[in-house]
């Protein structure tokens, strides 16, 4: 992939199919992509507010760690207890905000795990990305800068158009392209998003799409060629929301055997003082 290329997340809410756009123009990532763990469509946007970001190994599967400027931490991590029947998409995020010093905190930011607050977006990176945002903006996280729409958005564009794909608006101003209400048949939203996919990868840009959103004959949008052997399989390079800050180098050594299990914060205490 082109490195100023937007980045292309294809998803199901119910009947309708959407296909969100992102750049990573100028990304924040770390020296070795590696260090990510895959995880950089989550990394980048936090970098590009300014925050130090690692990725760290949890209890089963690897979670990403942004120091705050209050002294607090964020953690968002996928499911940890059981693995995903489709370990590249983790089903479900959690975004936690935590501090043990001083004022002690411990605020749930996101949970769409089965029965939380936000389990009806599942496995969804914007929905995750939409809340963390609108968090960081209360803490006083300096936001991203704005951006003029890159030439290569627009090439994204034109390609979803000519697979049928439509531009619309969300509430909060985001745009995004979905198939026409009226195209409910799935064997119809299979070939769309097969068609896109396939033109998307043929112009250099990286996809991220669930399988069961493809045709049997659609390529797989999921390169795992650059996937370090010691990482377990459910981490995938997707997403990475807009524009960048100044860069910032972030190191995570790899580890020859299993990695230590980090302090995580606790389960739920009973008095919730950081709320």
């Amino acid at each position: 992939m082109h490195q100023d290329n937007p980045l292309i997340t294809f998803e199901q809410a119910g009947p309708h199919v959407t296909a969100w756009t992102s750049t990573s123009s100028s990304p924040v990532v770390s020296e070795d992509p590696k260090d990510d763990y895959r995880y950089g469509y989550l990394t980048s946007p936090l970098r590009q507010r300014g925050l130090d970001v690692t990725v760290e190994y949890g209890l089963s599967d690897y979670i990403v760690h942004a120091a705050l400027p209050d002294g607090s931490s964020l953690i968002i991590s996928p499911l940890q207890e059981s693995p995903s029947e489709e370990p590249e998409f983790p089903e479900s995020w959690t975004a936690i905000r935590h501090r043990d010093t001083g004022p002690s905190v411990y605020e749930e930011i996101y949970d769409s795990e089965p029965g939380g607050p936000d389990a009806r977006y599942g496995g969804s990176v914007p929905s995750l990305l939409a809340a963390v945002d609108t968090r960081l903006d209360q803490l006083g996280v300096p936001p991203r800068p704005e951006r003029q729409r890159s030439s290569q958005e627009r090439v994204a564009d034109a390609v979803l158009h000519r697979a049928g794909f439509i531009t619309a608006v969300s509430f909060d101003g985001e745009r995004y392209h979905r198939l026409p209400s009226a195209m409910t048949d799935p064997t119809e939203q299979r070939r769309a998003v097969s068609r896109a996919s396939a033109a998307l990868q043929d112009e250099g840009f990286t996809v991220l799409c669930d399988s069961v959103l493809l045709t049997s004959k659609g390529r797989s949008p999921i390169d795992g060629t650059d996937l370090p052997a010691s990482a377990p399989p459910r981490v995938s390079a997707a997403l990475a929301p807009s524009p960048s800050a100044g860069p910032r180098t972030v190191r995570t050594p790899l580890a020859a055997g299993p990695p230590p299990r980090p302090v995580l914060p606790p389960a739920r205490p009973s008095t919730i003082p950081g709320r």
